[in-house]
């Protein structure tokens, strides 16, 4: 039986607080085309197709900003740094000062196998990206995800989902469930 191969992915989340300066939407939207671009890698794909979105809460008072996107075919690429570029640039048209945004995301489509689409008229070099992609995806495996990751992304965060209430890691991590003894 053959695996059906992805059709798209998408990263997105909610903030954990609303975010109202460009500076905070640029570090997220490239958080999560890199996030994206992990995901590819990991899965030995590449994308055609990039789209953004962000829009405010629904339900909060004040001006809303909904369901607007931009998308765009691109070069075939798993490269975070280029799809952190067309990512950015795709939501810098989309950014409305005085806003409180809630939520933005990143989805990539038109996904084909790594390295086998043909490209006629190049602008990157696929042999150097995925090299310099490789040696990042390695050095997060060794020491832990996000060890290495690019500067756009952000140090702080301050924008990130909140965590205080998730659910403990053994609810989804086998290794980690508990366990119940007798005396």
């Amino acid at each position: 039986m053959m695996v059906a191969t992805r059709k798209g992915l998408a990263c997105t989340r909610a903030f954990g607080r609303p975010v109202t300066s460009w500076g905070e939407m640029r570090e997220a939207v490239a958080a999560y085309a890199h996030r994206a671009a992990e995901k590819l890698r990991a899965e030995d794909l590449e994308a055609c197709h990039l789209a953004v979105f962000m829009h405010t809460d629904p339900h909060a008072q004040g001006e809303r900003y909904q369901h607007l996107q931009h998308a765009a075919r691109i070069e075939p690429t798993s490269d975070s740094r280029d799809l952190i570029a067309e990512a950015v640039r795709m939501a810098e048209g989309l950014w409305r000062d005085g806003l409180r945004y809630a939520k933005a995301g990143v989805v990539l489509n038109d996904l084909v196998p790594a390295g086998r689409q043909a490209r006629l008229f190049a602008t990157r070099e696929p042999r150097a990206s995925a090299r310099t992609m490789a040696v990042m995806d390695a050095i997060n495996r060794q020491h832990g995800a996000g060890t290495v990751r690019p500067a756009a992304t952000g140090i702080a965060r301050s924008w990130s989902t909140r965590r205080a209430m998730l659910s403990p890691r053994y609810t989804t991590h086998i290794g980690e469930i508990l366990r119940a003894t007798a005396f």
